[in-house]
């Protein structure tokens, strides 16, 4: 069996530069355990290089458990060599990166760029699935500037052996603005043979509902760092669970989990405890903006150095978020 089997829809983790590392991935696995999570895009040019780099950057957890690693590139046989160390680590799935519309990226014909070049597409499919036992994936977007290659790109894919398809409803051209759109992605579905998913704007349990259509799932990026609950919630719905409609836990409640998986991300981190408290800075924001507190807490938030300090600032969210909610 692989991540592509089982029961259908699917919620997953999207992969997310900066946030979908193993401790984040830990923590939405111990809220929502029927999601699949993906790593953060990693480079198969890095290593390939350095294969050393493999333990770590590809190291998988058996509480996060299945775990599909994203790489980016473009040379067809460092995605072979380094999905090859990936799935030695563990890694239940290899998912190619060809939506990411960074300048920095794109200028190295990386990510989107892959779009405009579906020979080398086809090229970096083909020779990973051969290198691998593992479910080869593409995660991409509707087009450059408009969804007319859409089908025909990914029909050429998928007869290179691709196992399945994510689509984010933008062009590349759009970037992250404006609204996604998830008609394009339901034609798709209706031309390939392969699970389709899609991706964009999923912020809710109704959006999740709401996008589904006829695709084999949904995958959910920056509302699931306001509200990690958020997949444990829309998995319930895809289930037929009365559970579904019931609001996100008072943080209260949730406040022990973000302090283990803040224990994880510091204790775990590469750098020092200042170094990785500093990067948990950007969760506590976004939490402090989701529940709606004081500046005054806020302004605590943006000064942890210390794993205590962020344990601190998790009390005092706790304790205005029940005077908010009372």
């Amino acid at each position: 069996m692989t991540w592509l089997t089982g029961d259908f829809p699917k919620v997953i983790l999207a992969p997310m530069d900066g946030y979908t590392d193993p401790p984040f991935r830990r923590f939405i696995k111990r809220v929502a355990p029927r999601a699949i999570v993906f790593s953060e895009f990693l480079s198969a040019r890095l290593v390939s290089q350095k294969p050393s780099l493999a333990k770590t950057l590809f190291r998988v957890y058996d509480d996060e458990k299945p775990v599909v690693i994203q790489l980016y590139g473009k040379d067809p046989a460092e995605f072979c060599q380094a999905a090859q160390l990936a799935e030695a680590e563990g890694a239940a799935g290899i998912d190619i990166n060809m939506g990411c519309p960074a300048k920095k990226v794109v200028a190295h014909r990386h990510g989107s760029a892959l779009m405009k070049e579906i020979e080398l597409a086809e090229a970096i499919i083909r020779q990973t699935k051969a290198a691998v036992s593992v479910p080869v994936t593409v995660k991409t977007r509707l087009g450059w500037e408009d969804d007319r290659n859409l089908i025909p790109f990914a029909l050429r894919l998928q007869n290179c052996g691709l196992d399945a398809i994510t689509i984010h409803g933008r062009t590349y051209s759009q970037k992250f603005d404006g609204s996604a759109d998830w008609r394009p992605i339901y034609a798709l579905k209706d031309a390939l043979s392969i699970p389709v998913f899609g991706n964009g704007d999923v912020v809710s349990v109704a959006d999740a509902v709401e996008k589904l259509g006829n695709l084999d799932g949904v995958m959910i990026g920056r509302g699931a760092v306001s509200d990690p609950w958020l997949l444990q919630r829309a998995c319930a719905a895809f289930a037929g669970e009365s559970d579904a409609a019931k609001g996100s836990p008072a943080f209260a409640e949730k406040a022990a989990v973000w302090k283990t998986f803040a224990t994880m991300a510091v204790e775990g981190g590469a750098k020092s405890e200042q170094h990785a408290c500093q990067a948990f800075r950007k969760y506590l924001v976004r939490l402090h903006k989701e529940l709606g507190l004081s500046r005054e807490v806020r302004s605590r938030a943006i000064k942890v150095n210390a794993l205590a300090d962020i344990h601190h600032v998790l009390d005092l969210f706790a304790e205005e978020a029940a005077l908010v909610a009372a």
